[in-house]
């Protein structure tokens, strides 16, 4: 069926997008980030579009669109669309797989940002550790005088 080389050609899209992005992740290359994001969302609108099509044509045949729905029409089409109906689903576990993947490599970078953050954040609530001539104080500083010392 025309409509199930349709989703799959889009599926081939979306799983280039995830490999691209897992580059761009492993590289951190947040412009090509930013890119690949843009075109990640719009491909996901286009395989939403086209699922609902593949939905309402199975409807259309008389088919409900759960496993059942699907397994049942499957059984009354040709070996052709039962093997792009197979590949469609391999696809999509590739896609899941790269998907979970990216989405770890982003936790592990935002990991590491947090901690980055984190130690930035400790080292400027620290007391001065340079003074108003940049050389290293040694002792207390203005904000820590000793009671009565002039």
């Amino acid at each position: 069926m025309d409509f199930l080389q349709q989703e799959q050609a889009a599926l081939n899209g979306f799983i280039n997008l995830l490999q691209q992005e897992q580059e761009a992740l492993v590289a951190a290359n947040v412009e090509k980030l930013q890119s690949l994001s843009e075109l990640k969302q719009k491909h996901s609108e286009l395989l939403n579009n086209l699922a609902q099509q593949r939905v309402a044509t199975l409807e259309r045949a008389g088919f409900k669109s759960d496993a059942a729905g699907v397994a049942a029409w499957l059984a009354s089409q040709p070996a052709s669309v039962k093997e792009s109906w197979k590949k469609l689903l391999e696809g999509a576990q590739v896609a899941q797989q790269l998907n979970q993947t990216n989405g770890k490599l982003i936790q592990t970078h935002m990991q590491h940002n947090q901690q980055a953050l984190s130690a930035l954040m400790n080292a400027a609530n620290r007391a001065d550790v340079y003074g108003a001539d940049g050389q290293p104080r040694t002792g207390p500083g203005p904000s820590q005088r000793i009671i009565g010392k002039v």
